[in-house]
């Protein structure tokens, strides 16, 4: 590899950086270099982890009791009060895609509104839309794409799920099919990335059919320190072992939104405040590491009845998404239904959090999502050592908006919860009953001891103009230096109102097709391609 000559390389083959390695790969002037700290997920390959590829449970720690802690970050978040918890984050091919839920939903045009409003207009919803087309192969949408989406008839769904949908039916929800409708909100199927029983991720999809290119190379248990600069030019990135490796054209970062800021911060793109404080060299004073976004869970589970679950059954198929009485048409609130969770037994003088809120042992419930969080946070190196994690502080449920929304929707979720189809299925709700929803001081104090995340951390490197609070353009490619883009949940300007995974990839699809377009042998051309993009002229 060390004589090799790479024109990309690309940082973390997570649900982004399978995408646009595949994408710039197409272009046969290419030589990629994709780089990934955690384990190959090849079937071919090595053994696969425990867990990965079963569709039915979500192989994380406190969802499930098949997972693998080595393909795990277990990044430790500061929250407020002094406490923190311990949040899974992908460390394998394919990323959050290989180990979650498999959520593909669409973002919705209120978010582009939004994203447009910080200058990211060649990002509009139709725009978008052909982009969640290339992407998809969805029998009910009629898409040819590459990437499986399937959802659960809610007659064909588990008990509890099934429960969960007639109940929802019951509180005022219409019965919705498709969630990719645009503007549909109600209660129905998941979408979700799958094929049979078995969980499809980026790296299945995208990487395993081009494997055999002569312009890919993989490298894998290898983590990145930073971005190596001659002036303002990426010139190629350097190993946490000390190792260099050049990329002749460009370096595209796709390490996550908690992983690439810290990557930047420690090449000289940040701050100037916290990179003078560290002996670190300022090339582009930047908000690196602000915006930070992520959806809050409050969970309310309950333990299930005997033979409502059965252990073949999957743990999520049905969900609600609907507007909150503060943001009506923004689809801020989700609900969604869960059949399994194993919760583990704290450690003694722990603080940990998960989605099982204060239970332990087999349980299940409900996910009450905030999809529209105005409460920001941060992500921040405290040394210039790769091996040590930054700090993170999500900041959740700070503002007044938040903490209303979040009372809303586990008021509307109590509601579900304790109607007749699912008490058939489930016990009473753990530590949570109508005493507690009459009062917003005991709600509050009831939310604030049970919050827990989504994992979709997003907006550390923001897409808007530099003026907004931007890290890079519309095109991804970060302010100030040449040869450097971000692509990943970090550039998403805000948190769109679903799950990040799809909207994740969509960016990544069309970044990914930017790159390779623009990259001949002889010269770069993206001048007056990104000119056309920016200016919503070309439609990728």
């Amino acid at each position: 590899m060390e004589t090799t000559r790479f024109t990309h390389i690309v940082v973390g083959a997570g649900s982004a950086g399978c995408v646009v390695t595949a994408k710039i790969v197409e272009n046969p002037n290419s030589h990629v270099l994709l780089i990934e700290a955690g384990p190959d997920s090849n079937p071919a390959g090595a053994e696969v982890p425990q867990g990965v590829r079963n569709a039915r449970k979500v192989p994380m720690k406190g969802q499930s009791e098949l997972f693998d802690p080595t393909i795990d970050w277990n990044v430790v978040v500061d929250i407020p009060g002094g406490q923190s918890m311990i949040v899974p984050q992908a460390k394998i091919m394919g990323g959050g895609s290989s180990i979650n839920g498999g959520t593909a939903l669409r973002n919705t045009a209120a978010d582009c509104r939004e994203w447009a409003g910080l200058g990211n207009d060649s990002w509009d919803f139709d725009t978008v839309s052909r982009i969640y087309q290339e992407l998809e192969d969805d029998e009910l949408r009629g898409t040819r794409g590459l990437h499986p989406i399937v959802r659960t008839l809610p007659d064909e769904a588990g008990r509890i799920q099934k429960a969960f949908a007639e109940s929802a039916l019951a509180s005022g929800f219409q019965g919705v099919l498709d969630f990719n409708e645009p503007g549909a909100e109600g209660v129905g199927p998941s979408p979700v990335c799958r094929r049979g029983h078995q969980r499809v991720s980026a790296s299945n999809t995208f990487i395993d059919p081009i494997r055999g290119r002569k312009n890919l190379t993989i490298l894998t248990g290898t983590e990145v320190d930073m971005v190596e600069f001659s002036g303002k030019r990426a010139t190629g990135v350097v190993l946490a072992d000390g190792r260099k490796i050049a990329a002749s054209e460009e370096v595209i970062i796709s390490a996550g939104g908690i992983f690439s800021p810290a990557i930047l911060q420690r090449s000289g793109l940040g701050s100037s405040s916290l990179l003078n404080s560290l002996g670190i060299s300022t090339i582009s004073d930047l908000p690196v590491g602000h915006n930070l976004s992520d959806h809050v869970c409050i969970p309310i589970v309950a333990k299930p009845r005997i033979g409502a679950y059965a252990n073949d059954d999957y743990s999520l198929q049905m969900q609600a998404r609907w507007s909150s009485s503060l943001l009506p048409g923004w689809t801020d609130l989700q609900m969604v239904c869960f059949s399994y969770l194993n919760a583990p037994v704290p450690s003694p003088g722990t603080q940990a959090r998960s989605l099982s809120g204060s239970a332990v042992g087999h349980v299940a419930g409900i996910g009450c999502n905030l999809n529209k969080p105005t409460s920001m946070g941060s992500v921040m190196i405290k040394c210039t050592d790769a091996r040590e994690a930054p700090k993170v502080a999500p900041n959740y449920l700070q503002t007044d908006q938040d903490r209303k929304a979040a009372r809303e929707v586990v008021r509307k979720a109590f509601e579900v919860i304790t109607s007749a189809p699912m008490q058939r299925v489930l016990t009473e709700p753990t530590g949570l009953d109508v005493s507690i929803l009459e009062s917003d001081e005991s709600l509050d104090d009831w939310i604030q001891r049970q919050y827990s995340t989504t994992y979709h951390f997003s907006g550390t490197c923001r897409m808007a103009d530099q003026d907004k609070g931007g890290v890079v353009d519309q095109s991804g490619r970060v302010y100030g230096v040449q040869g450097l883009r971000v692509c990943d949940a970090s550039i998403i300007p805000t948190s769109p109102a679903a799950n990040t995974m799809w909207t994740t990839m969509m960016f990544a699809q069309r970044i990914g097709k930017l790159v390779a377009a623009s990259y001949t042998e002889e010269k770069y051309v993206t001048q007056d391609f990104d000119k056309r993009m920016v200016l919503g002229a070309s439609r990728l």
